[in-house]
This record gives C-alpha cells, structure tokens and sequence, in this order.
C-alpha cells in the first residue's frame, strides 16, 4: 500500500510509515475504503490578531496565540471534538467523527459558546469569533481505525465564512446544524438571515446564537416496542388511576413518557421520588409544588400567596408559613403547632396544592419511582386517589414495594405489569445499531432477555468497542456495561463517579463543591448531559437512570468513596449552611456514608431532631440508631463516654415511645440501656438532666411512682449550686413526684418555689426538648392542690392561666394534657358539669392535634366521670377498655384508682367477690408502686365494698346518691 502525504501536516510520508516524521500524526491508507459521515465543522478566529502583532512585542504575541491554541484545544477535547488545522489565528475543528450528527452539532455549539465566553479572561482581553457549519464529509481510515475527514476546500470555506458574520466574542451557525437540534436544545437565537456568502454558490442560513437551554425530556428517537397493550390501558376508559409495575430497566419511565407524548396537549405535572433524601417528608410533592408556582429558595412569603392565589387557594398567615417551611423558602419561620398537627396539617395542605394545580392546568399526574416515596408523600397520593371528587389521570411508576401493593390492594388502583420485550421486539430494538455483527447481536439478545436498558447499555457498549465487539465478552449485568461505558469516557469518567456520590439528582452547585479544582467542570457537565449520561431538569440534572449512578458509585474504591462523602460534607457546612440547617438528614447521610465517626453523632442529633418534630418517627429512630451503633462500635464492647451518647439514647427512647407505646419491649431495652448510662457516660450536667427528666417520664407514666423518687434525688444533686435552668427541671419532677407520692404540701412548696425561679426568656422554650412546659405542668399540679384545700376558684383560675401561658409560648401541643388533668381535678372537688366540659375540651384539641395518647387518656377519664354521673349500663364497658389500650401502651399512672372504679362498678352489679379481688390488686399496686394521689378515694370505696359484703347486698349506684358529685 502506498502512503503519500500527511493529512495533518501535508509532509510527504515514508514508504510504509504508519506515523508521519515530520508532526507524529497517524498514517491514514488509500487503499482502506472511505466512510461517509456527518460532521460538524467548527472554525474559531482570534480577533484583532493583526493588530496585536503590530502593536505588542513578540513575546506577549506569541504568548497570546499559544495560549489561544492551548484554550481551544482543552475545550473542543473536553467536548470530544478533534482539532484537525491551526491557522496561527484560526483553528479548525471537526465534532462527530465518534458520535452521531445531532450530539456533534451541539457539543460544537456548546464548545464555541464556551470558547467564546472565556477568551477574553484567558487571552488578555482578546476575543474570538465561531463559525460552524454541518454536512456530509467523506473520511478516511488510519492503521488502527481512526477516521481522518476529507475536508474539501468547500467545508472550510463555509465555516470560515460563517465565523466573520458573527460579533466579536459571538456565534454563528448554518441552517443545517440548527437541524440538528430539536431533540436536545432549545437555542438561545440573536439573529437569523439568508445571506450570500463569498465562495459559497446558495446563500446559507446564518443564525446567531447566545446560549441553549437542554430540553427536559428529549425524545430518544426511538420507537416504544411491544408497550401498546400498555398504552391503550393506560389511556382508556376503564379507570383513571393505575399503577405501571416492573423491575428496574424494564422501561415504566419510557412508558410515561411515551403516554405524555400521546395525550398531549394534555400537560402532565410529574412527582419524582429520590433513593438518596428519601427520609425528606414531602420531598417529591414539595418540588413539584414549587416548580409549578416559579419558587425559588429566595421567593418570598407575598410571592408564594400570590401563586397559591392563582389557582385559587387562600391560607392563613399560619398555613401559609407552614406551606413555606415545606417549600423550603428561606423566610419561612417555626410554626407554632405541635409536631403531629403540624404533620396532618402540612400533608392536607400539599394535597390541596396538587389537587388545585392538576384541576387548574387540566393535567394529568403521575408519580415516577414511587418505591421511593416518603410516608408523607404516599399519605398525599393516597388522599388524592380516595377523595371522589379528584379524577384526574393518574399513574404511578414503581417497583413491586409493600408500598404499591398496599395501595393497590386496599384502594383497587389498575395495576399493569411490564414485562421483558419478546425476541422479535429486541430485534427490533437493535436495529439502529447498523454496525453490530449478527453474532455479537445474538450474544446481545441472549444476554439481555428481554430488558430494554440492559439491550440498549450492551448494544451502546458493543458500538464503543467498534471492531473489537466480537473479541471482547459482553459484560454479565446492567451495572457491568454501564460500568464499561463509563470506563470508555476517558477523563470524564471520574466526573461521572464523583457525580454518582451525590446522588441521582445532582445540583450543578454542589458538583461544584464536590469537585473545586475542576475548572471545566461546567463544560464537562455540558458535555456529560450531550451524550445523554446526565439529563436536563428543572432544578438540575438527573442520571439517565438510577442504576446508571449506582454503576458509576460501586466503581469507586471504599476508601475514595469515603472521601468523596466527606469532602462534600466539609463543603456543605461550609458554604451552604442554610441548607444543612433546614435539611440536615442531607449533611446526616454523607457523614455516615464517609464514616466520619467524629461528626456521626452530631449530625445523626440534628436529623433525628428534625424528624421529631415533624412526627415522623421512623426516620428519627434510623438516624438516632446509627448514631447509637457507631459509637457503641468505636469502643468495641467497652462502655460509651462520648458527650453525644446520653442526647442520642435520651432522644431515641422519645422517638421509640411516640412510634410503639410506653411498654413495647424495645422502648423498655431502651429506657435501661439509657439508665445505666446516665452512670457513666460522659455528658454536662444539663445533659444529665435533661436524661434524667425523660426516665422519670417514662416512670411516672408507668404508674412506678416510689422509683421515680431516686431519679428526682439524683436531679436534686445536679441541681445543686447550678443554673436556676437545673432548678427548674428538677421542681417540675418534684412537684409531679409528690403530687403522686400523695404529699400534696410537698408538692405546693416545689411548686411554688419553681414559680420564683421560672422566667419566660430563659426557660419558655424548655418545651421543645422535653415535651412539656415546667411553669405549665405545675400550675396544673396547683389545680389539685387548690380543689383539695376547698379553693374551686384558686384551682379554675390555676388551670387558666397554664393554658394562656402554653398559648403564649406557642406550647400548644400540652393543651390537651392541660384540661384533662384540669378535668380530674375539678371531678376531684366535686364539680362535675365542669369536669366534663375540660374533659370534651381536651378530647377535641387532642383530635385535632391528631394526639393520640391524649385522646386515648381523655376518653378514659370521660368514661370514668360518665361512672360517676350514673351511667352503669355503657359506660364500665368503655371505661375497661380504654384501661386495658393503656396498659397495653405502657401508661398505668393512676391504674390503683382505675381498678377500684371497676371494683365499685361489680359492687353494684352485684359482683361482690370480684369487687372485693380488684380492690386487693389495686391495694398491692398501691403498696408496691406508693401512687396515692387518689388513696382517699380508694379508701372510701374499700370500705363501702367491705360494708356490702358483711351485709350481702349490692352497693348503691354512683350518681344522686353520691351529693359531692352531683
């Protein structure tokens, strides 16, 4: 074979030569047959080189045009274009000699702008122009492949023609790589004309562009196979609400959006649930939410009505400041409501926001990756899809969850299965691939069975390979062929994997933080989001699909992974502080992912403590843990001293006991393991403290009375010579203690004493660590003492002001816990109509609050004075079960007195033994556990059970004959 001249440099090559001697280029055959392919040619000039030559001195010239080259150069590589001819002023560039035609035109087109953008910064004020032009070249093959464009004189001519009709730092491009485009981008157009270019016999199209903008769902080109049964339920009239069910690559995105094509114009408002963020309440609804009504971090709070205004929803300031702290707006403040009612409100609120956008735009919805989704989330689906009145179209895409086959079972939504395409459809689907060989599109279709991402990944594989498709195994899963073609990426490919660390969705800012040095990282991500590995959307770029990240995360060493998370993690708390503050599970998830033991605790705190007080349990018990386990592993065994254990195991015994009730076994393992640290673990004493506060809860509430005494000891100890903030916490158990212990003296002179040292400023928002306000729950304690002292009008008046206090505070969560306790006082004075009234009162707010164990205790009370009112045929019935839930939850504080309600009850049904065996196992709690706040009236019923036995005859019914309660 005869070799003649270099394509680079013209110089003749030597007889055999397979690299030229003069510039080291590829030899290229003219024996080997030529390839017709469409390229984009690219043509950058220097502005104003001529002056600058005649007025610089030669160095600073020839620095000028050698750092020209050099940016050229780094940028058309980073874009996977070839420099082919540098001009001295002029480079000529070619794109697609390994991509298709409409990547190449683009990737050109992102390459000139971002030249174009640059140059003055990099060249010393100088600026450039780009001209790029698209069409068919003929290109010839080198020694080991490589294709070499044929450039003829016309190629060049229009490209550089092109570049002297664009501004000084502009672009232009022809008619025909605009054609290119609309599957990807949308451009930024300046100017369009038809102009006769000199040399050039037609006049070109020439077209000014400022930038782009990346469609959010680009249409691949490909035709959807074997999915119209699919479609045709999906679209039809036999429901409205389905769910598209199948393993992962099995295609339910590309159904989605095939239905979005065909029911056009119909628009579809699309929910997107994330692997990583998947504890974030309402994170699919939120963002869509926002996207809808144009918000940003930044909107503000007169913004955010007027949206909800434009589809006709109106809030109070109180909801609307809630809706704000979903949306993640930055003025949004704490709303004063407790946690449960803030959750049941928020969900109604996001609800509404859907319904009212669905119904304003006439759209359909559909939730993608709904294995995914939150609880709160899926509670907001499943309101939609059992409220009657909302029948818009609705699809959800999943994998087979408990989730989805809950929903599908228990509200009967239309499940349709994917299932793998047949052979004759995977054929078809490779039929693009012109260039496969049959034997390497058999392994492909054996190798796939039937998974359309999983043929797609292998056949986009095989065409990297090229020729040596045949030679090389095909990878054995999805992961290992998006593994290889990350591989093939060249410089890209740890972009990709350092990308993969922050999830799914990456937002550009923080692939920014994660990769500083990075100076084309810009263009890189431009270039990553060409070639379809990342996608455009509205609030960033997403992986072309969950495994796609997954491959690209399990390629990365443990080690560099670590330090990836780590790094991010350090970078986030740095610059983005107002992010880690309103989501910190984010800050949470890349420390344990790092396995920064250090910063494990304070993070898994913070997580956890967001999740409790938005109620959401599950969540803050997983951070709480993690928290727990890792410092319990860093000391393999040995005993945890670290200052974070005692908050960490304080606060997951809270969250345990608000998620599974006061007596499930693993809130009893917690509550010891918490006791026997407060022993030894490290901690200040305000951290002992508040430990010691949540164990004589948890005693208290247990009926365990006498045991609650040493825990109350031991805070008197830390109390000692402390702040008066110890005091305080101290007299609240206290009070508590002996208001139970049935020393009510004792329990005044705590109480009062707590009064003097209590200020607002310094101890009113105790409330949001332990759940209850101290100068409230005394004042309570003071109702109790009063009405046993005779002071009806000392003890209403006590009662009143705790509950304009807890308002003041905005503590309403102990509102119910405020007239309950207030309604056994007033039952204890006597005053049964008032009773009754606190009773239905904190009943109601409890309901509304969505407080179960208060609405629980309300109605067991309410069922014990309705006893006392005469009624014996309903309500001993109630009154038992609602005693036998409580026990069940842990919650036998008072249960003496409850038993010898019951014990009066049998009496005056007749049931004398069984009175009479009741009142001896109330007498032994008594005994073993020292509650006596009601001895006095477990006595009096003693004693009238022991009268009717020595005479043999029923006692009298509770009511008239009882004027004390009357």
């Amino acid at each position: 074979m005869q070799v003649v001249n270099c394509l680079a440099c013209s110089e003749p090559l030597a007889q055999g030569a397979s690299f030229c001697g003069n510039c080291g280029a590829e030899a290229v055959l003219d024996a080997q047959n030529p390839e017709l392919r469409v390229l984009t040619i690219q043509f950058i000039d220097l502005v104003g080189s001529t002056a600058l030559a005649s007025a610089s001195a030669l160095e600073v010239y020839d620095d000028t045009i050698a750092a020209f080259h050099t940016m050229v150069n780094e940028v058309v590589t980073t874009y996977r274009g070839t420099v082919l001819q540098r001009y001295g002023d002029g480079v000529l560039s070619c794109f697609g000699l390994g991509h298709d035609g409409e990547d190449s035109a683009l990737s050109a087109i992102a390459a000139g702008l971002s030249i174009a953008r640059s140059a003055p910064a990099k060249l010393y004020g100088q600026n450039v122009r780009v001209g790029i032009d698209s069409g068919q070249v003929m290109c010839r093959v080198g020694q080991s492949g490589t294709l070499f464009p044929q450039l003829a004189g016309l190629h060049v001519n229009r490209a550089a023609r092109l570049q002297e009709q664009a501004p000084t730092g502009g672009v232009v491009i022809s008619g025909e790589t605009r054609s290119f485009l609309s599957r990807l981008a949308e451009l930024d157009i300046t100017r369009c004309d038809k102009i006769a270019l000199k040399g050039i016999d037609a006049p070109v199209d020439v077209i000014g562009v400022a930038g782009f903008t990346f469609l959010e769902q680009a249409d691949t080109g490909r035709p959807l196979l074997e999915r119209d049964r699919e479609l045709s339920i999906l679209t039809g009239q036999s429901a409205t609400t389905f769910a598209l069910i199948g393993p992962a690559g099995i295609g339910k995105s590309a159904v989605l959006s095939e239905l979005t094509r065909r029911i056009a114009p119909t628009p579809v408002l699309s929910l997107h649930a994330r692997a990583n963020l998947s504890q974030t309440a309402l994170l699919p609804v939120a963002e869509a939410v926002r996207g809808e009504l144009s918000l940003t971090d930044a909107s503000s709070l007169p913004s955010l009505r007027a949206g909800l205004s434009g589809i006709g929803i109106a809030l109070s300031d109180q909801d609307l400041n809630l809706m704000a702290n979903v949306l993640g707006l930055h003025e949004a403040t704490p709303v004063s409501l407790p946690p449960e009612q803030q959750k049941a409100r928020r969900i109604g609120l996001m609800t509404s926001a859907l319904r009212k956008i669905v119904s304003h735009k006439a759209a359909a919805l559909a939730f993608d990756d709904f294995h995914w989704a939150d609880e709160e989330s899926a509670t907001v689906l499943r309101n939609l899809i059992e409220d009657p009145d909302f029948t818009t179209r609705l699809i959800i895409t999943s994998r087979r969850s408990d989730q989805i086959t809950a929903l599908i079972s228990e509200i009967g939504i239309r499940a349709v299965d994917l299932q793998p395409l047949s052979d004759k459809a995977a054929r078809d689907a490779l039929a693009p691939y012109s260039d496969l060989t049959e034997p390497t599109r058999r392994a492909i279709l054996s190798r796939a069975e039937g998974n359309p991402l999983f043929l797609l990944a292998l056949a986009e594989r095989a065409r990297q390979l090229g020729k040596q498709a045949g030679d090389v195994p095909l990878p054995r899963s999805i992961e290992a062929t998006f593994q290889a073609i990350i591989n093939a990426l060249g410089p890209l490919k740890e972009v990709v994997q350092c990308l993969s660390v922050l999830g799914r969705v990456v937002d550009p800012d923080h692939a920014r933080l994660l990769l500083p040095d990075r100076d084309s990282l810009d263009d890189e991500l431009r270039v990553l989001t060409i070639n379809g590995i990342l996608h455009a959307r509205r609030d960033g770029l997403t992986f072309d699909h969950a495994l796609l990240r997954d491959a690209a995360y399990e390629m990365l060493p443990g080690k560099r992974r670590r330090a990836l998370h780590l790094l991010f993690a350090d970078q986030l708390r740095q610059h983005d502080p107002a992010l880690v503050a309103r989501l910190p599970e984010l800050l949470a998830d890349h420390v344990l992912a790092a396995k920064a033991h250090d910063q494990i605790p304070s993070a898994c705190i913070a997580a956890g403590i967001r999740m409790l007080m938005a109620a959401n349990f599950d969540p803050a018990i997983t951070y709480l843990e993690s928290a727990q386990k890792d410092m319990e592993n860093q000391v393999k065994g040995q005993t945890v001293t670290r200052e974070e254990y005692l908050p960490v195991l304080s606060l997951l015994a809270s969250a345990q006991v608000q998620r599974l009730g006061f007596s499930h076994p693993t809130v009893l393992d917690s509550y010891k393991k918490l006791e026997s640290a407060v022993g030894y673990a490290k901690g200040t004493d305000r951290q002992r403290m508040i430990t010691l506060y949540g164990l004589f809860a948890h005693r208290i509430i247990s009926g365990d009375v006498a045991a609650s005494r040493e825990l109350v000891d031991q805070m008197k100890t830390l109390a000692a010579n402390g702040a008066d903030e110890l005091s305080v916490l101290w007299l609240v158990n206290n009070t508590a203690q002996r208001l139970y212990s049935g020393d009510f003296a004792a329990a005044e002179a705590s109480s009062d004493a707590l009064k003097r040292l209590y200020r607002v400023e310094d101890h009113g928002m105790l409330f949001v660590e332990l759940g209850a306000d101290p100068l409230a729950s005394v004042l309570s304690a003071d109702a109790h003492i009063l009405v046993r002292k005779g002071d009806k009008t000392g003890a209403i008046a006590a009662i009143e002001a705790a509950k304009t206090h807890l308002n003041t505070i905005g503590a309403t969560a102990q509102l119910p816990w405020i007239h309950i306790f207030g309604a056994q006082a007033f039952f204890e004075g006597g005053h049964m109509s008032l009773a009754l009234r606190e009773v239905q009162t904190g009943i109601d707010i409890a309901d509304e609050q969505s407080a179960g164990f208060w609405s629980l205790i309300g109605r067991l009370w309410q069922s014990l004075l309705w006893i006392y009112d005469g009624n014996l045929d309903t309500a001993p019935e109630a009154f038992e079960g609602y005693i036998s839930h409580a026990s069940a939850i842990g919650a036998q504080l008072n249960l003496p007195f409850y038993n010898a309600v019951l014990a009066r009850v049998r009496a005056a049904r007749g049931d004398l033994v069984g009175a009479q065996a009741l009142i001896r196992d109330a007498a032994a709690l008594i005994e073993k556990r020292g509650e006596r706040e009601w001895q006095s009236r477990f006595e009096a019923i003693s004693a009238e059970i022991e009268r009717a036995i020595a005479q043999g005859e029923a006692v009298g019914a509770f009511g008239s004959d009882n004027p004390k309660l009357t």
